[in-house]
């Protein structure tokens, strides 16, 4: 009865969804979003920026966050709350989207039922998603067995997409679990990259903006993911010691990087010499992973990008049993595609530390590279936004 209910208060959304199909809409307007409307960053970035240089086109980013509004003004960029009346509009006038997570996320999707649907997705990784995750309400969806449910609930679920769907792959085997995960064929999956890496490779406006102490130090940056968007997230000064870690990085010239997930509990100890909490700051996540020495998480896809570098990784997975049991199921075995130590303690993790810092102990050259290339095919492991722009002009716009 409760998922019946919960069915019935969708309706105006589905409504309003297909009435936005009758919209006009142009070729001439691209509409961009990205990191759940809350952030100009990350792949959608780089997109948005090549096509404002393209004339031809009217690019607006559209955001449901004040601050990414105001910034983006300061920055002369065309950007409109989601909720807005030019943000409606353009919504609404627009035939092509272009984003990073899902409609739903990033968008007012209500405005969008007649658009073409370009999802540049922000990271391939171990964790599964939408439509393969049982926890989400696509999968219940598609599961239903009641015939009456299922038929609405899956209306809403396409609330979710638009009238056509591509979603950007990475490789070959990325793109055999993502027709599960997207619902959609092999044709929609084109493997173009993450142009979001691309920073690895070339020099970026966004490396001026990083702190002189990340470019010229020995450094180690920790990069967890979340657990059940932070439900089960413990407070991290339970899972890392940070007294006793700052006294070692300063004895021996380490500087320690926290990027926390934005649901991470606990707040750090002030006063630390070594250990920079940069979880607030908006500096690129790429940025900072190119100048990562070493690399630090658990189950978050960060690392199959800093594969791309082929540097240590140590892999701190303390919880992994009841991750995988409440959080996340997972595409892979863990261990097969975690070329790295892997750690359970803080003693532990400090003993990894200092063989790669102190002693330069790396054992998993070879490895990473064997899993790079299941997650990044040849063709992308180098920039792509070339290759990416070409394709949406020539297969999509044209």
């Amino acid at each position: 009865m409760n998922k019946l209910l919960s069915v019935v208060k969708r309706v105006p959304i589905v409504l309003i969804y297909q009435l936005s199909k009758l919209s006009p809409r142009s070729k001439k307007i691209i509409v961009f979003g990205g990191e759940n409307g809350k952030a100009f960053r990350g792949n959608t970035k780089y997109l948005y920026k090549a096509f404002v240089r393209n004339s031809n086109f009217k690019c607006v980013w559209i955001t449901k966050n004040k601050k990414t509004l105001r910034t983006m003004r300061e920055m002369e960029h065309t950007v409109y709350s989601s909720w807005s009346l030019k943000g409606i509009y353009y919504q609404l006038r627009a035939a092509t989207v272009v984003h990073s997570h899902s409609i739903h996320d990033d968008f007012t999707k209500v405005f969008l039922g007649g658009v073409l649907s370009i999802n540049t997705w922000h990271g391939v990784g171990l964790k599964k998603v939408w439509a393969a995750r049982s926890q989400t309400f696509t999968y219940r969806a598609i599961h239903e067995k009641n015939k009456v449910k299922r038929y609405f609930m899956m209306l809403v679920e396409k609330t979710n997409r638009g009238k056509e769907n591509y979603v950007f792959s990475t490789s070959e085997t990325v793109s055999k679990f993502f027709p599960e995960t997207f619902l959609l064929s092999q044709s929609q999956l084109p493997i173009l990259g993450q142009v979001r890496n691309d920073v690895f490779y070339q020099k970026s406006i966004d490396d001026e903006s990083v702190d002189k102490r990340i470019k010229y130090s020995k450094t180690v940056t920790y990069m967890p993911t979340h657990r059940n968007h932070g439900l089960d997230d413990p407070d991290i000064n339970n899972v890392i010691d940070f007294v006793k870690l700052d006294q070692i990085c300063e004895e021996n010239d380490i500087l320690f990087i926290l990027k926390r997930h934005m649901f991470s509990k606990g707040k750090i100890p002030g006063n630390l010499k070594n250990i920079l909490d940069v979880s607030s700051d908006e500096i690129e996540p790429q940025i900072l992973l190119k100048y990562t020495d070493v690399l630090i998480t658990d189950y978050s896809s960060c690392y199959t990008d800093f594969l791309l570098l082929n540097r240590p990784i140590i892999f701190f997975p303390f919880d992994l049993d009841k991750y995988l049991m409440h959080s996340n199921e997972m595409y892979f075995n863990y261990d097969d595609t975690t070329p790295g130590p892997k750690v359970t303690t803080f003693s532990q993790l400090v003993k990894e530390i200092e063989n790669y810092c102190l002693h330069n102990v790396d054992e998993f050259k070879e490895d990473r590279i064997r899993v790079r290339d299941i997650f990044y095919s040849k063709e992308v492991q180098k920039p792509v936004l070339k290759r990416q722009v070409d394709f949406i002009q020539e297969k999509i716009l044209s």
